[in-house]
């Protein structure tokens, strides 16, 4: 006899916990041997939780479309773990990406004239300056998550889970009207969220604790993708 469906409170509850325990699991001390690796497990840990904390706001209110784009966010976090606890200069890539990132829109607006630089001690507009001399360096191209996921070995992920989530996350998917049918869907979310962040868990402990990273059936098995129908 198949047991049957969890419901919403259950969801919620196990949500919660599992919250909880990523934070825990931040705290870990890491191996004998610092590694760079170590601070960016801990912050996938951190913000996993605070998006599984955001996943139980957003099912309260059965807000279907929005977990499916946090469903897809989730997902590549996993696939950018996976991948960055491969080696420092992965991890190194990873932790650059949000001043590289910041740094390209603010000239993208030096360019465009809707921002300004000045030399703080005699004023002078140095914003030209600035731009030819960042125009001489050569960026550091950036994996996809694509590419990321291949080198981690974990390409189905992306081909089969990551581009359907992407229809929510572009628009390009009608969201159910009938309140049984977005009802269904949210706790299809739900439950998917618990099983990604399960396997970021999984992916970071592990770097912590044995300074390796999960193979590819264990992580199958965290995620439920071994469970029989």
């Amino acid at each position: 006899m198949s047991s049957s469906p969890p419901n919403m409170n259950e969801l919620f509850e196990s949500l919660t916990l599992q919250a909880g325990v990523l934070i825990q699991a931040s705290q870990i001390e890491g191996g004998a041997s610092l590694d760079k690796r170590d601070e960016f497990t801990r912050q996938q840990l951190r913000r996993a939780s605070v998006l599984v904390k955001g996943a139980v706001a957003l099912g309260t209110i059965e807000n279907s479309a929005c977990l499916g784009i946090l469903s897809r966010s989730l997902l590549e976090q996993l696939i950018t773990t996976l991948w960055g606890i491969r080696s420092v200069e992965n991890t190194e890539s990873q932790m650059d990406a949000g001043p590289a990132e910041l740094a390209k829109a603010l000239k993208m607006n030096l360019k465009s004239g809707t921002a300004r630089m000045f030399d703080r001690t005699t004023g002078e507009d140095v914003t030209a300056k600035y731009l030819e001399s960042e125009q001489a360096k050569q960026p550091r191209r950036r994996k996809n998550i694509e590419d990321q996921a291949r080198e981690a070995e974990v390409q189905d992920l992306y081909t089969v889970f990551y581009r359907l989530l992407s229809l929510e996350t572009h628009g390009h998917s009608e969201p159910p009207t009938e309140q049984a049918e977005i009802s269904a869907l949210c706790i299809t979310h739900l439950q998917g969220i618990g099983a990604i962040s399960r396997g970021i868990g999984q992916a970071c402990v592990w770097w912590l604790m044995h300074r390796t990273w999960p193979d590819n059936e264990s992580l199958r098995d965290v995620l439920g993708l071994n469970t029989k129908p």
